[in-house]
C-alpha cells in the first residue's frame, strides 16, 4: 500500500512538470498561435526602433526580404521596412532560450496618405487601411468627384510602394452620399425636306428602204410594240408609222416633294457614376461568312440610342459623358448577296447621325449637344449631241434631272437630379383605356378608346400604405407623355 501511494505522488509530480514546462514555453513564446501578441506596423522604407524589456543576445528576422534588422545598445532593436508584408522577428536571451517573438507588418505610409486626404479633401470621412499588399479606402464621399480624387491619392501611394514585379494596388470601398441619381432628356428634332424634278426623253427613229435602213435611238432603245412600257413613272409617249418609217417617243416627267418630321424624346435615369443605355428601334440581320462554308447571322442595331454616365459634382453642377445616336435603314447603298437556287439577300444600309461629347451644367439647365443643317444639290443632264442643242425642240432629245435636299437636327440635353416618388398623382399613357364589348363591337362598331372626363370614376380601392417612408417631393417634372 505505502508503494502504491509512492508511486501515484511520482507520475502526479512528473504531470506537473510537464505542465509547467508548456506554460513557460507558451508565455516565452507568445502562444501557439500568437493571436494574443501585438503586431507591430512600420510604413514601407521607414525605420522604427523597438525598446525590449530584457538584455538580448540574439535576434533573428523570419524574412528578411519584408523587413530588415540590427541590434542596438541598450536592448534597443533597429526594424526598416523594405517589402510590404508580415514576418516575424525572434529573440534569445544569452542562455539561448528564446524570450519574445515580435510580429511585424510592412504598410503603406497610412500617416502620409491621412495627411494628405485632410489636405485636400477635408471635411470628407475617409479611412485607410492597409492589408497584404492591399490599400484600401473606406468612408463616405460627398460627391463622385472628389472619390476620384482620393483614389487617386491613394493610388499614387500605392504605386510608390510597388517593388520590383510586386505591385500594389487600390481597393475602393467608398460610397458616395447624397441625392445623387440622374434623370436625362434628350430631345431630337430633325426634319428633312426633299424636291425632285425628272425630264426623260426616250426617242426611237428607224426608217427602211430598199437596199438598207437608218435611224436613232436615244436612252430607251427599241420600244418593242407599246411606247407606255418607256415610261418609269409618269409622262407622255406617242409612235406614228407611214410605210418604212416608224417613230416612238416617250417623255417621262416627273415632279416630287417629300417632307420627313424626326422627333423623339427618350428619358434614362442612372445613379451617379452609373451608366445607362436607351434604344428604341429594332435590329436587322448581316450574315457573316464563317469557317467551312457556313454562315452566321449577326444583328446590328438602328434608331434612337442614348449612352451616357453621368457625374453629380459640387453645387449641383452635373458632369455628363454623352453619346447619341439617331439611326433608319436604307436602301441607297445596299449590298446583294446571291445564294443558291436562284435565291439573293439584300443586305440594307444604315444612314447614321451620332454625336460624342462630355457637357457639364446645372440641375434643370439644358444645353445643344449637337446640330447639323445640310444643303444638298445635284443636277445631271444627258442629250443627244447635235439634236440636243437645238432650242426648244432639243429638250426632245435631252434627259435632265434635279434634286435638292435641306435637312436639320437639333439634340438638346437636360439633366435633372431626381429621387424616389408617391406614385398616387402620377399618370401612365396606359392608364384610362376600355376595352369595348361584344355588342359594343359588332353592332356599334366601337374601338378601344381612352377613357373621358365623364366616364372616370373613383378607385373602387384603397391602397395599403407601407411602412417604409416615401419622399412625396421627388422631381416636379412630366415622366412621359400623355396623348
Amino acid at each position: 500500500m505505502p508503494r502504491t501511494i509512492t508511486r501515484m505522488v511520482t507520475i502526479a509530480c512528473c504531470f506537473l512538470t510537464v505542465c509547467l514546462v508548456f506554460i513557460n514555453f507558451s508565455v516565452n513564446a507568445g502562444g501557439p498561435t500568437g493571436a494574443s501578441r501585438d503586431i507591430k506596423h512600420i510604413p514601407i522604407f521607414k525605420s522604427r526602433v523597438l525598446k525590449l524589456k530584457q538584455a538580448i543576445h540574439r535576434v533573428s528576422v523570419g524574412n528578411p526580404n519584408i523587413g530588415d534588422i540590427k541590434l542596438l545598445p541598450n536592448n534597443e532593436l533597429y526594424v526598416l521596412g523594405k517589402k510590404l508584408g508580415s514576418t516575424n522577428i525572434m529573440v534569445w536571451d544569452k542562455n539561448e532560450q528564446l524570450v519574445d517573438v515580435i510580429d511585424i507588418e510592412i504598410t503603406h505610409d497610412l500617416n502620409g496618405l491621412k495627411t494628405r486626404l485632410h489636405e485636400f479633401l477635408p471635411g470628407e470621412k475617409l479611412g485607410v487601411q492597409t492589408s497584404q499588399g492591399q490599400l484600401l479606402i473606406s468612408g463616405q464621399a460627398s460627391n463622385l468627384q472628389k472619390m476620384n480624387t482620393a483614389v487617386e491619392l491613394a493610388q499614387a501611394y500605392a504605386d510608390a510602394a510597388s517593388v520590383s514585379k510586386v505591385k500594389s494596388t487600390v481597393l475602393n470601398m467608398m460610397t458616395v452620399g447624397g441625392d445623387h441619381q440622374v434623370m436625362l432628356e434628350v430631345v431630337i428634332a430633325e426634319v428633312q425636306k426633299e424636291v425632285a424634278r425628272q425630264f426623260d426623253s426616250k426617242f426611237f427613229i428607224f426608217n427602211k428602204g430598199d437596199k438598207g435602213f437608218i435611224g436613232t435611238a436615244g436612252a430607251g432603245g427599241t420600244f418593242d410594240l407599246d411606247p407606255a412600257a418607256a415610261i418609269d413613272s409618269r409622262g407622255f409617249f406617242a409612235r406614228y408609222l407611214d410605210g418604212n418609217l416608224m417613230m416612238n417617243f416617250a417623255l417621262d416627267v416627273a415632279k416630287q416633294h417629300g417632307l420627313a418630321k424626326v422627333l423623339a424624346e427618350p428619358n434614362v435615369t442612372a445613379m451617379s457614376g452609373q451608366s445607362a443605355e436607351f434604344l428604341s428601334g429594332g435590329e436587322f440581320p448581316i450574315p457573316v461568312p464563317g469557317t467551312n462554308g457556313s454562315t452566321t447571322i449577326q444583328y446590328r442595331d438602328f434608331g434612337v440610342g442614348v449612352k451616357f454616365v453621368p457625374s453629380v459634382l459640387d453645387s449641383g453642377q452635373i458632369n455628363l459623358n454623352l453619346n447619341v445616336m439617331v439611326s433608319e435603314v436604307s436602301n441607297a447603298n445596299s449590298v446583294t448577296l446571291s445564294g443558291g437556287s436562284n435565291t439573293a439577300l439584300v443586305v440594307p444600309s444604315i444612314v447614321k447621325r451620332t454625336t460624342a461629347t462630355t457637357v457639364e451644367l446645372a440641375d434643370g439647365q439644358t444645353i445643344a449637344i449637337s446640330g447639323l443643317i445640310s444643303d444638298t444639290l445635284r443636277e445631271n443632264i444627258d442629250k443627244l449631241p447635235g439634236l440636243g442643242d437645238i432650242p426648244i425642240l432639243g429638250q426632245l432629245f435631252t434627259s435632265k434631272s434635279f434634286q435638292s435636299g435641306q435637312s436639320e437636327l437639333v439634340i438638346l440635353v437636360t439633366p435633372r437630379l431626381v429621387r424616389p416618388f408617391n406614385k398616387k398623382q402620377i399618370s401612365l399613357p396606359t392608364d384610362d383605356f376600355v376595352l369595348p364589348s361584344d355588342m359594343e363591337f359588332y353592332l356599334l362598331g366601337k374601338m378601344s378608346h381612352k377613357q373621358s372626363e365623364q366616364e372616370k370614376h373613383e378607385t373602387p380601392y384603397e391602397a395599403i400604405e407601407s411602412d417604409a417612408k416615401i419622399d412625396d417631393s421627388g422631381t416636379q417634372q412630366k415622366y412621359g407623355h400623355s396623348l
